[in-house]
């Protein structure tokens, strides 16, 4: 049997490469984590890599050590650590006190000192010992028994590599005590150690490699074969080699009470772990690390609720049902993917209701009128529901609550809102759920069926009343009842009618690029003088850089990036480029659009999108499955693919577009007299930022001056810096400056926006949109700059961005409404940000045009006039 194995985890190390390896994290209330974050994904890596009998983490305190005593300077020049990391340490330490790992610290000492102790009573005792560090200096106390495991985190990815003394001696080419000797040469800035001045880390290797340890040296110093002047830094330096060897001796006999076996892996507490993670809102490492709710925590809610299942197989069981769903308050609804079973939960009985098609007599009748509006119901993820029953010929009505939007409304930057991750953090409550990892219900058509579907239902019951006092509180109910949870019927019935396509036009699409892609490909060939691999990057870099010996960019470990800024920077320096940029367009539009549309073409003639709800932080919606909102529209070849969106047989396609929505926004949530003096007065905005912007007059407004004008517009709205606008226009960057500076200058208002809305967003935490809808922004907190401005940018333009969003909203559910009120057979059919598409017979196209005009101009009163631009055509290029 083999030695036993301890490993001991330098803190402070390894919560630093953690908290500066990954994007700032926080929780709602604003706590950072990231750092605690990366630290257990670090250590839960490497207990599976090393599976180490033993295990422990030493950490550094603030107070001085003896080394602070021996050089008044040491660590000195070492910043303060930034807040956000500094109120992680103590939320660390719990952390790992809930995993029983235990953890040293001594008044006094360092870290190192503290695990140069650790790994020499390992060896003591028998013992192996793998250091986990993010710095360099434990490397001295690399031994046959002791290894040093050395960790870096880059973009989020984090990678160690493994020092034994072969390993060791490989790189640095002597053995692993004379680093010592290599920081008292060259010195560590990191810790202010001075070393010797002028001596180098390259000078320093040569001389350890060639002469052994400082003694060494400075013992035959005269007679050494080395540089004269190398000779005379030396010995001035001699004092300083001699001070810095000291300082970067680790202490391997710390008087500490330590035994390897105190340290053998225990059970962690779940409990106590759990809540911490909770609190944390760390969800993957729940599941990571296998915590469960504390059984006290689910068990009240579970016999307050004295849930039962009842299955309804009878006409007269469906009859009972019916009464007792009617007279109920609300229900809670789940169902599988395919509609084949369902649970309705009625909490004031706590009687569960299982539907099962094949046991419940009249499936489809019974559900039909569950569905109905007679029966008010709470669900997850309605609107997928809603397109389901839909397709089956159901109207679904009655639906008072949806949990899933509640909490993206609540928390808008979660990402996932998986109903058992829910349920866990909100009501402690444990689920069990087959959702995969978007958090939508998978099939269910084994025998579980009915008990998964109850458990659901139940966890909607119980989260309904956990979140809809906080919607109110957050004055968002309104938001939630008007807009959100009657938007669900509106996109279920725009997924379920699709957008039809003209195959055949695609398909020509699709074979005239490939013709086009081949000519560009025989052409790129003669330009490059071979024959060779266009997309293989590599292979493109050898033909630009190494071949046609055009300006090469800093080559990387994998080799030159040929990526589609490097071709930009490229252009005009020979023809192969232009070719090479045309190309990536083309084979971006066959594969992406020309072959992609192609394969998800239903057998009715339509692609039938899925619109989410909950992934934008702004609020706007987003197009899956395809993406639609995402077709090209500038670029000429692109335009055309919206000439294979068309309307139906006798139908006619009615687009309407809001007219510059966010900067009419933006006129009437800052104020700015000039601006909505403009929009009131119908001028063109963007000649008047223009004539503001370059102080000429309106009539000697140029396209070009126009067209920066509205790059400044739009630029500002999104919160643009002088170098992006400068990119985005070509001019320089003190050209660009001088833009935003005057911009600002002549529209005041919009100056003190910008200026009042990142201070009020401070002290509250978040910004808010007209119609009451919030953006958390924990970012504004940070001591990062980057992170910081980031949240600027966010505050700024959120609230213009949300609102159009909002209202465009709006104005969906108040059109859906009208055609169904007027007994039109029009349909929405898509929508693109500010754009929303009809699709009706062509005798309907005028009446169906001016309600969505009426309705998306209407849907909100500001102190300027929202307009639109509104077209008919029988496809998508026609009436845009």
């Amino acid at each position: 049997m083999g030695a036993k194995k301890l490993m001991v985890l330098d803190g402070n190390s390894i919560v630093n490469r953690a908290f500066y390896g990954i994007r700032l994290l926080t929780t709602r209330d604003g706590t950072p984590t990231n750092g605690v974050y990366g630290f257990l994904t670090i250590l839960s890596k490497l207990l599976a890599e090393e599976a180490p009998d033993a295990v422990c983490v030493c950490f550094d305190l603030p107070a001085p050590t003896f080394r602070h005593e021996q050089f008044e300077a040491y660590k000195a020049q070492r910043k303060a650590m930034p807040e956000e990391l500094s109120v992680q340490m103590p939320i660390l330490k719990s952390v790992l006190d809930a995993m029983n790992i235990p953890r040293y610290e001594l008044a006094g000492w360092e870290a190192d000192d503290l695990i140069g102790t650790i790994s020499a009573k390992c060896e003591a005792e028998g013992w192996d010992c793998v250091i986990v560090t993010g710095d360099k200096d434990s490397l001295q106390l690399v031994s046959d028994r002791t290894h040093v495991r050395h960790v870096k985190s880059r973009m989020g990815q984090t990678e160690s590599v493994e020092y034994t003394p072969e390993r060791f001696q490989e790189e640095y080419g002597f053995e692993p005590v004379k680093m010592i000797d290599l920081k008292a040469l060259m010195g560590d800035s990191s810790d202010n150690i001075p070393g010797v001045s002028g001596i180098g880390e390259k000078t320093a290797l040569e001389l350890i490699r060639r002469f052994g340890t400082i003694d060494d040296i400075y013992s035959s110093l005269d007679s050494l074969d080395i540089r004269d002047s190398v000779k005379a830094k030396l010995a001035n330096g001699s004092e300083a080699a001699r001070m810095s060897y000291k300082l970067a001796t680790i202490c391997r006999d710390v008087p500490m009470e330590f035994h390897p076996s105190d340290n053998l892996r225990r059970e962690i507490d779940n409990d106590a772990l759990y809540a911490l993670f909770q609190k944390l809102e760390f969800q993957r490492l729940t599941e990571k690390f296998g915590l469960k709710p504390p059984a006290d925590g689910a068990e009240p809610l579970v016999q307050r609720a004295e849930s039962t299942a009842k299955a309804v197989m009878t006409a007269a069981d469906a009859a009972d049902m019916e009464a007792a769903l009617i007279a109920a308050p609300w229900v809670a609804v789940s169902a599988d993917a395919m509609l084949q079973t369902a649970a309705v939960y009625d909490s004031c009985s706590g009687t569960a209701y299982i539907l099962q098609r094949g046991k419940t007599v009249d499936f489809d009748s019974v559900l039909r009128r569950v569905m109905g509006a007679g029966v008010k119901k709470a669900g997850h993820d309605i609107k997928d529901m809603m397109r389901r029953l839909l397709e089956l010929g159901i109207p679904s009505e009655g639906w008072i609550f949806d949990t899933a939007l509640a909490a993206y409304l609540l928390s808008p930057t979660d990402g996932s809102y998986k109903l058992s991750k829910l349920a866990e953090r909100c009501c402690g409550l444990s689920v069990d759920s087959d959702e995969d990892e978007n958090g939508q219900l998978s099939l269910l058509d084994d025998a579980e069926a009915p008990s998964r579907l109850h458990s659901e239902a139940v966890a909607i019951a119980a989260l309904k009343e956990a979140l809809e006092p906080k919607l109110a509180e957050s004055g968002m109910d309104k938001l939630f009842n008007e807009i959100e949870l009657p938007l669900c019927a509106v996109l279920a019935d725009m997924e379920q009618a699709g957008f039809y396509i003209d195959k055949k036009a695609l398909k020509e699409f699709g074979d005239a690029l490939s013709v086009k892609i081949g000519m560009l490909e025989k052409a790129i060939y003669e330009l490059a003088g071979e024959a060779f691999n266009i997309n293989s990057t590599k292979q493109l870099g050898t033909v630009l850089f190494d071949k046609l010996m055009l300006p090469a960019p800093k080559k990387t470990k994998t080799g030159y990036s040929t990526n589609i800024e490097v071709l930009e920077y490229l252009r005009g320096k020979h023809p192969i480029i232009e070719l090479l940029i045309e190309y990536r367009e083309l084979t971006k539009l066959k594969s992406t659009y020309a072959d992609g549309l192609m394969k998800v073409i239903s057998d009715d003639g339509r692609i039938h999108t899925s619109f989410q709800m909950t992934v934008t932080a702004t609020g706007r919606l987003s197009s899956t499955e395809p993406n639609l909102q995402n077709i090209p529209v500038r670029k000429e070849v692109g335009g055309e693919l919206r000439k294979m969106f068309v309307a139906g047989d006798g139908n006619v396609l009615v687009d309407v577009d809001y007219s510059q929505i966010e900067l009419r926004l933006l006129a009437h949530i800052a104020h700015d007299e000039a601006m909505l003096q403009a929009f009131v007065s119908g001028e063109d905005i963007h000649t008047v930022t223009a004539s503001q912007v370059f102080g000429i007059p309106p009539g000697d407004v140029t396209p070009v001056h126009r067209s920066r004008a509205k790059a400044v517009n739009f630029g500002i709205v999104y919160g643009i810096s002088a170098f992006s606008l400068a990119q985005d226009i070509g001019v320089s960057v003190q050209e660009a400056k001088a833009y935003i500076q005057s911009y600002f200058a002549k529209y005041a208002g919009v100056n003190r926006y910008m200026h009042d809305i990142v201070a009020q967003a401070k002290k509250d935490g978040f910004v808010t949109t007209l119609l009451g809808r919030r953006r958390y922004l924990p970012e504004l907190k940070s001591s990062n700059f980057n992170v910081r401005s980031f949240g600027e940018r966010a505050a700024r333009n959120t609230p213009m961005q949300g609102t159009a969003a909002d209202i465009i909203k709006l104005a969906m559910v108040n059109t859906y409404r009208r055609f169904k009120r007027e007994g039109l057979s029009a349909r929405l059919i898509l929508q693109v940000h500010d754009e929303l598409i009809a699709e009706c017979p062509e005798h309907e196209a005028d009446n169906v045009k001016r309600i969505l005009i009426e309705e998306m101009e209407n849907a909100v009163t500001l102190s300027v006039p929202l307009t639109v631009e509104a077209h008919i055509g029988k496809s998508w290029f026609d009436a845009k």
